[in-house]
């Protein structure tokens, strides 16, 4: 339960590593010239995920570079300039509205005139036929500077769904009647993984769960425990959040503590537990006295 980062894309980070390991200028000239690239890339994206959003493929095309080198990636499918237009096209004329939500993104500038720019995204979108649907979008857009301007050489895309209103609502009424019968106990970090994993193995659909609970501060300590369940195959693994993980500072904690109300985050990497891109639902968990017990939550794998 930690950070934002697809396993989709642990390729792409071996060639940024590759890229990047050429030595690169760092006088104030070469420094403010990487600088002013990052902006241009970033300047360039935003315009292309407007695009995107009001559904305007044209405008996107003349981004991509016509070197016959250029390859897209999308779904697993490789695509010249031309295939790749032609199935976006595809797309977007099955679709009436699109939200993309940039969750998180970084430039990587390799060369004077190449940089990578990779994001992480929430696709809202309604088919034409009235059907909603989310999903979770990995980009690579790699960049070359060209006689034309800035061309994109290579654009990879990873898509997973996120769940549905149906098992949202699912994972919502597990996790609210787990969290009324744990508000009556006085719990203690050693009482969780017994229970945890007894709620896990009566909702199958549910990958793991977790009671991160509120730090005691005992002078200048601050003791923190977050006692985390989770599947591995057909038997259960138990984990606690290592200590230098300030888990206090994670949405899927602050949100719902700030908010005193249940929160659905955002997709991530879990590189603390099972090693997959999940979304988590909290539930903050107050005691009969309104004591704030922890934060108890629901993790749903994504594929």
């Amino acid at each position: 339960m930690k950070k934002y980062i697809s396993q989709e894309v642990h390729l792409i980070i071996v060639i940024m590593l590759i890229l990047s390991s050429c030595k690169y200028d760092t006088s104030k000239n070469a420094e403010k010239e990487k600088l002013a690239t990052i902006d241009t890339i970033n300047t360039l994206m935003g315009r292309i995920t407007t695009f995107a959003n009001n559904l305007r493929l044209d405008s996107i095309a003349p981004f991509l570079s016509e070197d016959s080198a250029a390859v897209f990636i999308s779904g697993g499918m490789h695509y010249s300039k031309k295939g790749f237009i032609s199935a976006m096209q595809n797309v977007y004329n099955s679709l009436k509205v699109q939200n993309l939500h940039i969750i998180h993104s970084q430039v990587t500038v390799t060369t004077p005139g190449n940089a990578i720019w990779i994001s992480w995204m929430k696709d809202t979108y309604i088919m034409k036929e009235d059907k909603p649907g989310e999903q979770f979008l990995c980009e690579t857009w790699v960049w070359q500077r060209e006689a034309a301007g800035w061309k994109v050489i290579h654009f990879h895309e990873s898509i997973m769904d996120l769940p549905g209103a149906e098992k949202r609502s699912l994972v919502e009424n597990a996790l609210g009647k787990l969290a009324a019968e744990l508000s009556d106990r006085n719990l203690v970090p050693s009482d969780m993984p017994e229970i945890l994993r007894n709620y896990l193995k009566n909702f199958s659909f549910i990958y793991g769960a977790a009671l991160a609970f509120a730090p005691d501060e005992a002078g200048s300590q601050k003791h923190v425990a977050a006692p985390y369940v989770y599947r591995a195959g057909i038997e259960f693994k138990q984990v606690d959040l290592p200590v230098a993980y300030d888990y206090t500072q994670s949405d899927w904690y602050s949100e719902p503590v700030k908010t005193k109300s249940p929160y659905w985050c955002n997709p991530y990497y879990d590189d603390g537990g099972g090693g997959i891109v999940m979304v988590t639902y909290s539930i903050p968990l107050y005691s009969k006295s309104g004591t704030l017990i922890g934060v108890l939550t629901s993790d749903l794998e994504l594929q």
